[in-house]
């Protein structure tokens, strides 16, 4: 039983800033109109990290809020 909560936590913790991360860079680029794509577009090495810098970015502030939410929860709960 614990392990099964172990890994559904785990997967929690990668699942939710990836999406996050995902949703969120193709908002920001949408609302900017900033296009590329990595395996379509010529290579660009301006473009290319500034696609892998917001996606960095907007996963490690979803990794932020899943820990403070998951140690919000785990607080109230004890």
């Amino acid at each position: 039983m614990m392990e099964n909560n172990q890994s559904t936590k785990s997967i929690i913790n990668f699942l939710v800033p990836f999406l996050i991360a995902y949703l969120g860079s193709k908002g920001i680029f949408y609302y900017f109109s900033f296009e590329y794509s990595l395996f379509s577009d010529a290579f660009d090495i301006q473009k290319l990290l500034i696609d892998l810098g917001v996606f960095m970015v907007l996963f490690y502030v979803g990794t932020i809020l899943v820990k403070h939410f998951t140690t919000n929860k785990n607080k109230q709960v004890q």
